[in-house]
């Protein structure tokens, strides 16, 4: 009887320690912990964990793991993380799902092995809710929510004109690259064609305000408009946002694209017969417009 309890017992043990084994080998177990990791840490305000986290190389997420870090620090209050839809992918990344803060802002990580660990190598605030092959045929094509549409096609446009700007740089120079985005008849045949019953500074703001909204998504309210003046308030423009936030490469320093969107629009306004201003705060700027007084 004892040698049978002995031999249960041995058998038993050996079950538990083949699940223990098989939990802690489960891929999406470790990224599970990877994220408990990373939650823990912000709670506990340890600013060296961010290291360990990320794959390497991968600064950018040790300066997002730091602003959390600092944030709830000083705010005193627990690090709020809900995880979704975990996936291990067949190339061996795993994508993982997550709703941080109060407000629940949606952040993609991207995690793959190094050295037999998870590490973070990816972060991206951009999900199209779809986790498995639709069934077919597939007709009722996913559409975008507002928001998610105009900045992905604002991130979009800005990665292909960073991309042709530098080339058209170094194979002709600044000033060839700069003239190459200068459009100005063509955009006041279009505000022309778009807005006929409108004139002057008004036409202008109005055209121009419509475009950045509907396009790109940018938040604007106009302060003024008649036909001699009018003024846009940007908040923000949202290809300087992409600047902030979006990653590619190659991709525009601030300063270098103030300075191409400043021709942009001189070379529009003159071409409407107005003058113009620019003031940048960070992502947001004011556009102020002015009749040109013929001589």
């Amino acid at each position: 009887m004892k040698s049978k309890l002995a031999i249960l017992t041995i058998f038993f043990v050996i079950i538990q320690c083949d699940l223990i084994f098989t939990q802690e080998k489960n891929p999406e177990s470790e990224v599970r912990e990877v994220l408990a990791n990373f939650k823990k840490g912000i709670d506990e305000g340890n600013t060296t964990i961010a290291e360990k986290l990320a794959a390497k190389g991968y600064a950018n997420f040790i300066g997002f793991y730091n602003s959390l870090v600092s944030a709830y620090q000083q705010a005193q209050v627990p690090f709020p993380i809900e995880i979704g839809h975990i996936k291990i992918l067949k190339d061996e990344r795993a994508k993982a799902e997550t709703y941080l803060n109060p407000d629940k802002n949606l952040i993609v990580f991207t995690l793959k092995k190094e050295n037999g660990d998870w590490k973070i190598c990816h972060l991206e605030s951009i999900c199209f809710p779809i986790y498995e092959i639709p069934n077919l045929p597939y007709e009722q094509i996913y559409q975008l929510p507002e928001d998610k549409r105009t900045w992905t096609v604002a991130e979009i446009e800005m990665a292909f004109e960073s991309r042709i700007f530098y080339q058209l740089k170094q194979d002709h120079g600044e000033e060839f690259a700069q003239k190459f985005f200068l459009d100005g008849p063509g955009f006041r045949v279009g505000m022309d064609s778009w807005l006929p019953f409108l004139e002057g500074a008004a036409q202008f703001a109005i055209y121009y305000a419509i475009l950045e909204t509907n396009h790109f998504g940018s938040k604007c309210v106009i302060t003024r408009a008649s036909y001699d003046e009018a003024e846009i308030h940007f908040s923000p423009l949202t290809k300087l946002e992409v600047l902030k936030r979006a990653y590619f490469f190659p991709k525009f320093s601030f300063e270098e694209y103030q300075k191409l969107y400043n021709l942009i629009m001189e070379n529009r306004a003159r071409a409407c017969g107005l003058d113009i201003e620019i003031i940048y705060n960070v992502t947001n700027c004011i556009i102020k417009l002015k009749k040109i007084e013929k001589k």
